[in-house]
């Protein structure tokens, strides 16, 4: 009797071992920082543009990179040199490291965002992503998608310039020719 409990308890406990690893661990509290001193920055200078401080995320490449940067005409600036005291949107794309999972919607406290100087974010939420695979299969996977409206850091001369450029474009975005 003693030795079919002990290998019945055995039994459970390997199964138990087994399955652990397969569930998979919550990312946890994510902390970010996104940065305004972009002068001079391309999209390919990944660690000026956000520091993830904390939680189980990584940076995920969208569009060539892990942050996509346009201007208020949806004009892409994929290798090009950012402007003091010009206006960006910037997407930013997290997803959870190896192992962990992100919830379904994200709750008050799961996601931390400190702003630089001039920096507004207007969307942050989990986006499922729908990757191709090489063998032509699909991949759902969530992801933390941050939307931020960015002002790069300058002087007062370069953010007057700045707002008369952005305006500009403003103007002929929303023009009817």
């Amino acid at each position: 009797m003693l030795r079919k409990t002990l290998s019945l308890i055995i039994a459970g406990l390997m199964l138990c071992f087994i399955l652990l690893p397969a569930a998979a661990a919550d990312v946890g509290p994510v902390s970010v920082k996104i940065n305004s001193n972009l002068a001079g920055k391309t999209e390919n200078d990944v660690d000026a543009f956000i520091e993830i401080k904390s939680g189980n995320v990584v940076l995920r490449a969208i569009h060539g990179g892990p942050v996509s940067v346009a201007d208020y005409a949806g004009t892409a600036y994929f290798d090009e040199a950012l402007v003091a005291g010009r206006t960006y949107d910037i997407t930013y794309c997290l997803c959870p490291a190896d192992g962990y999972e992100l919830p379904e919607k994200l709750a008050e406290g799961d996601l931390e965002i400190e702003c630089g100087k001039n920096v507004s974010v207007f969307q942050k939420t989990i986006a499922v992503g729908h990757d191709r695979n090489d063998d032509g299969t699909f991949n759902d996977d969530r992801e933390i998608m941050i939307r931020a409206k960015v002002t790069v850091d300058g002087n007062a001369f370069q953010r007057v310039i700045g707002w008369f450029y952005d305006l500009i474009l403003k103007i002929k975005a929303w023009s009817l020719y």
